[in-house]
């Protein structure tokens, strides 16, 4: 899981070449020297240059997320929290989506409502203003992004010549959505800004996936090259990419960053059945996992520095939880 149940729905695109239908679209391509992260780097996202471990991890207060009658509820995205104190969350239980309402703080009170998208799609992430972007596969197996605004779902196909699939991953407070394109071969990121897609891919990465974006414009993701040693986080931020490595792990993977430029995501040790999440801020790197699991998976955070998360209880189901500190 990243942000969404196809654990990297882009490295199923990328990784596994899979034959799709090219797709068109209205919108504009953009140049591909206006780098995303247009912004000048933040501070928060320097800080990344200068990374350290700590060890131990900050105090949390848990809150499991349940989907009234279902085994199984995987949260995949949570609003910034920008401008509003309301906090909601888009994820998916058995075959379904669902939008979570979580209010309090010493007392959480969740209120579910199911969201049964076209197509069976699944929400990967939702702003302060209750756009919610993800993707699904259609009758052939061709894998689609969508923003869902307004009630109104609109699908999003990447413009890019040889696009066989695309994902769209997530979307900040302006409206700016990024994601992940394959031409069967190889996979790109690209952003989405007022009609006009873009497409960038790591500095000599085979593939290149985007997984969020703040409200700076920062976007924060996977790539993998051929000197990466497997999946490696990156930031890319006021047009500077800077990789993200869990001093001693495997792989690391970036799968959200607030806007302060605190990162969350996961990291893989030698044992490769052991993942565990982490969060960076100010250039150091803490350990957030659920005792005694083999598997917690850290899918966002927002600008009060809440984590949303995933881990797998002892019966392989998949337990959603909010960590706040």
């Amino acid at each position: 899981m990243t942000k969404q149940t196809l654990k990297n729905f882009a490295l199923a695109l990328g990784l596994l070449g899979t034959a799709l239908i090219p797709s068109t679209s209205l919108a504009q391509v953009g140049s591909a020297s206006k780098l995303p992260g247009k912004n000048p780097a933040t501070a928060a996202a320097q800080t990344a240059n200068h990374q350290t471990k700590t060890p131990g991890s900050p105090s949390y207060t848990y809150t499991l997320l349940s989907f009234p009658g279902s085994l199984d509820t995987s949260a995949y995205g949570m609003n910034p929290g920008a401008t509003t104190s309301k906090v909601e969350i888009v994820g998916g239980y058995g075959d379904s989506g669902f939008l979570a309402h979580v209010s309090g703080t010493k007392t959480v009170k969740e209120t579910y409502e199911a969201v049964n998208y076209r197509h069976a799609a699944v929400p990967s992430d939702i702003n302060d203003l209750g756009q919610i972007v993800g993707s699904y596969a259609d009758g052939s197996g061709v894998v689609h992004g969508f923003e869902f605004s307004d009630k109104k779902f609109t699908t999003l196909d990447v413009p890019f010549a040889g696009s066989k699939s695309n994902n769209a991953a997530a979307i900040n407070n302006s409206g700016e959505i990024v994601g992940s394109w394959s031409d069967g071969g190889i996979s790109q990121g690209f952003t989405l800004i007022g009609g006009t897609y873009t497409s960038f891919n790591y500095p000599g990465a085979t593939y290149t996936f985007a997984e969020d974006v703040n409200s700076q414009g920062d976007i924060v993701g996977i790539y993998i090259s051929p000197d990466s040693n497997g999946n490696q986080g990156y930031v890319l931020s006021g047009g500077t990419y800077t990789s993200i490595e869990f001093p001693g792990a495997l792989e690391t993977q970036a799968i959200a960053i607030n806007d302060a430029g605190v990162i969350v995501g996961a990291y893989y040790t030698s044992d490769s059945s052991l993942t565990q999440g982490f969060v960076l801020s100010g250039g150091v790197y803490t350990t957030l996992t659920i005792p005694g699991e083999p598997y917690t998976f850290l899918d966002d955070i927002n600008n009060n520095g809440v984590v949303l998360g995933n881990y797998q209880d002892a019966a392989g189901l998949t337990v959603s939880f909010l960590a706040t500190p």
